[in-house]
């Protein structure tokens, strides 16, 4: 039951809560304020190491979303292309 409603591996949620922790300690030591260069550096390395866990080791199939994704042929009429003519 609960496995329908938290969509994700479990690590997926355990790398959610450790970056709320990191950016909570971040902000109980101020380093936002005081040290902003390593701040900036720390989130970026963390959500590039994040980011590419998730997408290394997803494996083709997994359910991402609750709805299946139903691939559909593109008659044009919903392009985003801008017409610049």
């Amino acid at each position: 039951m609960i496995g329908k409603i938290f969509l994700g591996k479990p690590w997926h949620w355990a790398l959610l809560i450790a970056a709320s922790a990191l950016f909570w300690f971040c902000g109980s030591r101020r380093l936002h304020v005081i040290e902003f260069n390593l701040f900036v550096i720390a989130m970026l390395a963390g959500t590039s190491l994040t980011v590419l866990a998730i997408v290394w080791l997803h494996r083709p199939g997994e359910q991402v979303t609750r709805d299946a994704l139903v691939a559909t042929d593109d008659d044009g009429k919903n392009s985003a292309l801008l017409d610049r003519a």
